[in-house]
């Protein structure tokens, strides 16, 4: 913590045996756009509520898209590019994203096939 004499040649010396808190990276990098985006979950406009098949879908380790056919229900009012909580099909809160529609248009697309993504995997972020 900065207050003990040494401690960084303690911790070069006797790893195992100082005292500290370690931060281990993950595995995988985070792009920084959704790094913004899971530090924007706070400032979420709105809701977008998936089916179990794309809540599994999104955890596949694919990378997927939320698309239209996926989506159960719309709450809230956004715009597009505004940043949404994404729910599963248990009303749990699974990540956030940003929006390529805004609410009305979004709510227009519901079960439907083809079109795009309504939030596209590169900003998406699983919690």
């Amino acid at each position: 913590n900065g207050k003990r004499d040494n401690i960084l040649i303690d911790l070069l010396k006797h790893p195992e045996s100082t005292v500290c808190t370690r931060f281990i990276p993950s595995a995988e990098s985070v792009s920084g756009i959704k790094k913004w985006i899971a530090h924007s979950a706070g400032f979420a406009k709105g809701e977008i509520h998936i089916n179990k098949q794309a809540v599994e879908a999104l955890y596949s380790n694919k990378a997927v898209s939320i698309l239209p056919v996926g989506i159960t229900r719309i709450e809230g009012e956004f715009e597009k590019d505004d940043i949404v909580r994404i729910m599963d099909d248990k009303n749990n809160s699974i990540g956030v994203g940003r929006t390529n529609y805004d609410a009305s248009q979004a709510r227009a697309l519901i079960g439907k096939h083809g079109g795009k993504a309504v939030v596209h995997y590169d900003y998406l972020y699983l919690e």
